[in-house]
């Protein structure tokens, strides 16, 4: 498929704010939006990737350690995505947790990460280390979102391509700890919905809100995501993903 093609579809999007990337090892980069360069979009739970990424970094200098068992009474329990809450164990080991925030999307587990090491941090790991020019996470997972007085959760095209390039930062251990996890990830009805399952390792994160829905991943020879923020109709967004995969990651 060209890129004639590929616009074509992404067109179908244009009563929403989406932006679309592609890349592969055999042709250059596709960028596709209907937005200026520096619009930031809501990112719904695609912002647990560098969430991830920034408790690696942590974890690199000894300052956590994911063998520590996570106590669950430090942090209020909250629903949505995933179901810790339902769990009987009050205590299970921060390798665990993050392997639920991303595989299930567990907002409970999310801010029990962030609890552990602080907004403040994640946002200066964001700017200081990772280079991000305008990802913040401002809000816990399921609080009430302010966005006039910007408590809101944010990205930009920019750095979702940034956190493919920032793979090439850890160790082949601190790889394989990510991927495992971006591995299992149980949402398959965006980009891999029209494609048979189980016929394609693909690593990503998916995210949705009421008027968001949002994937990032890669496979091993190729990177993609798609962001569409403000989206009216559910059924048109979730047809162009499958399109955009079918065509691009089969």
């Amino acid at each position: 498929m060209d890129k004639h093609e590929i616009q074509a579809i992404c067109n179908l999007l244009s009563d929403c704010e989406y932006v679309f990337y592609f890349s592969d090892s055999k042709n250059s980069p596709i960028l596709l939006t209907n937005q200026l360069p520096e619009h930031r979009f809501l990112t719904a739970s695609v912002i647990k990737v560098p969430i991830l990424y920034a408790w690696i970094w942590l974890e690199k200098k000894g300052l956590v350690s994911s063998d520590e068992l996570c106590d669950f009474s430090d942090e209020p329990i909250v629903k949505g995505s995933g179901f810790s809450y339902l769990f009987r164990t009050r205590k299970l080991a921060y390798n665990d947790i993050l392997t639920m925030m991303i595989a299930t999307s567990d907002n409970f587990c999310t801010n029990l990460i962030i609890q552990k090491l602080g907004m403040e941090t994640i946002n200066r790991i964001f700017t200081q280390e990772f280079h991000f020019q305008d990802t913040r996470l401002a809000r816990k997972m399921m609080d009430t979102p302010d966005r006039l007085n910007g408590k809101d959760n944010w990205t930009t095209a920019a750095d979702m391509i940034r956190c493919f390039d920032l793979l090439e930062i850890f160790s082949a251990n601190e790889i394989e700890f990510i991927t495992q996890k971006l591995l299992v990830c149980e949402s398959s009805k965006l980009f891999l919905r029209n494609i048979p399952g189980d016929s394609l390792d693909f690593f990503h994160k998916s995210g949705g809100l009421s008027n968001v829905i949002n994937e990032w991943g890669f496979t091993s020879d190729r990177k993609i995501f798609l962001l569409t923020n403000q989206m009216k109709d559910h059924k048109k967004v979730f047809d162009c993903f499958g399109r955009l995969g079918e065509a691009l990651l089969k």
